[in-house]
């Protein structure tokens, strides 16, 4: 039998129905859906008081596009089944909090702190490092990240491209601003 579109449609409202049961009695207010509220408030509260107010616009753009990255990244892993969330603040298939909030913040330091192309390479993969084989671990261990055919070395290069592509693209439009100034 093929399916039409409407079928499409019953079967992602049967979905967002079964996704919002579970989240209203299995997710909301667990020390997961906890750990995820104090860790996102707290690492934006951070970044507030760290964040170099000179260079807000050129940090943030650096932020945005890593934002931008992670969201789509995430959505294509999601849709094919590689990973998914057991834990949300909210009541999504992705988890808006770490790719919109969490993971820009700690590039974004990455990107204030380091300035040279050394410096920052060797930041970045500390960071790449950390978020594979540290962070996503742990998020598996919190039940909040559930992985089906991904691995977390799968991640390691695509945190470092991340860092670097975007370094490379901030840079050259600061250098296309100076130019038409």
């Amino acid at each position: 039998m093929q399916s039409t579109w409407s079928d499409v449609v019953e079967t992602f409202q049967q979905y967002r129905d079964t996704r919002m049961g579970y989240w209203l009695h299995e997710n909301l207010f667990t020390i997961s859906w906890w750990i995820l509220v104090i860790t996102t408030v707290g690492i934006f509260v951070v970044w507030l008081i760290f964040l170099d107010k000179k260079r807000i616009f050129e940090i943030v753009t650096y932020g945005f596009f890593v934002t931008a990255t992670g969201v789509i990244g995430d959505a294509i892993g999601v849709s094919l089944m590689l990973w998914h969330y057991t834990n949300t603040l909210l009541p999504v298939s992705q988890i808006a909090e770490i790719h919109t909030i969490q993971m820009p913040i700690i590039y974004m330091l990455v990107y204030q702190y380091f300035h040279t192309w050394k410096s920052f390479l060797i930041a970045s993969t500390i960071n790449a490092f950390v978020f594979a084989f540290i962070l996503e671990p742990l998020l598996v261990w919190l039940q909040i990240y559930e992985l089906h055919s991904w691995k977390h070395i799968y991640s390691f290069f695509p945190y470092i491209l991340i860092a670097i592509v975007f370094k490379f693209v901030v840079n050259k439009f600061k250098q296309l601003d100076r130019y038409y100034e």
